[in-house]
């Protein structure tokens, strides 16, 4: 039976030996090994041989991922951080993981060495560059059909919001064009060392069959760009936004002009985009 990593053994490992968490790299470890092994396990639901996992820390859902999948691969941008989870790894036997020291932003996802087969990727993203870490996997890495992954709260509120409501937002547009999101648990702070200041939740991102983003990159490039000008101005009607031009060809989809971004649902973006498009009036190239 696998064990978490517990808080007596972080401060054996990390705190005792002078590490200090930086709030740069949003290190909060995860010391709760009931949390961690539900996320493992929600995160193997399809079955995928390989996992990769953004930021494991000292280990905490590494240890519990290596029991779900065949082959772990743990991106790791602190070095100091690369060296224990590998002592951690060591110390309890575990030899499917591959650690890798590397800021995952600028980690290449179809490089000749790694196997394109269909893959899920887990993590406890930090909150400042968690955006940009979702964005590039779903563009970027096509294999990847799933991601598990926890956010702060109020970023997941934002992509569980349905398009078209009140709620809804740019960011959530435009991950909606390439996946389907659902809630998994909510995460107190306190389960967490150093404990951050605000409450975080798990998601799920299953992508969607035929993502735009692959199959037609410049028809997804105008509807991003359309959706994110239209929410620059969320509270103005769409024809305060659009050129007389722009304006005259949504009218023509039966789309009223008076309405508003965040009333908009995706099949109307997306039928948007593609009459702009159509009528060379798409994203500047």
């Amino acid at each position: 039976m696998t064990t978490g990593v517990s808080k007596s053994e972080l401060h054996r490992r990390l705190f005792s030996q002078g590490f200090e968490p930086s709030r740069a790299l949003g290190q909060n470890f995860l010391v709760d090994a009931n949390i961690a092994r539900k996320i493992a396990h929600e995160s193997s639901r399809r079955q995928h041989a390989r996992v990769i996992e953004v930021g494991p820390g000292a280990g905490s859902l590494t240890v519990f991922l290596a029991e779900f999948f065949e082959q772990v691969v743990a991106i790791e941008a602190d070095r100091a951080l690369t060296a224990e989870l590998q002592s951690t790894l060591l110390e309890r036997g575990i030899t499917n993981v591959e650690v890798i020291n590397g800021d995952i932003l600028a980690f290449d996802f179809v490089h000749p060495g790694i196997d394109l087969l269909p893959t899920v990727v887990v993590g406890n993203l930090p909150y400042n560059i968690a955006s940009q870490i979702l964005l590039r996997v779903l563009e970027c890495a096509w294999y990847v059909e799933s991601m598990v992954v926890m956010v702060q709260a109020e970023m997941a509120d934002r992509l569980l919001a349905p398009v078209g409501s009140r709620s809804c937002s740019a960011f959530g547009v435009h991950v909606a064009l390439m996946a389907s999101t659902r809630a998994v648990l909510t995460v107190p702070p306190s389960v967490f060392v150093p404990p951050p200041k605000v409450g975080s939740k798990v998601i799920r991102l299953d992508r969607v069959r035929d993502p735009l983003s692959v199959v037609d990159p410049r028809l997804y490039a105008t509807i991003v760009w359309v959706v994110r000008l239209a929410f620059g101005h969320r509270r103005q009607m769409l024809r305060r936004v659009l050129t007389p031009e722009q304006g005259a060809v949504v009218g023509e989809l039966g789309i009223a002009v008076t309405r508003r971004p965040e009333s908009l649902l995706l099949d109307e973006w997306i039928a948007i985009g593609r009459a702009l498009e159509e009528a060379g009036l798409g994203a500047p190239a």
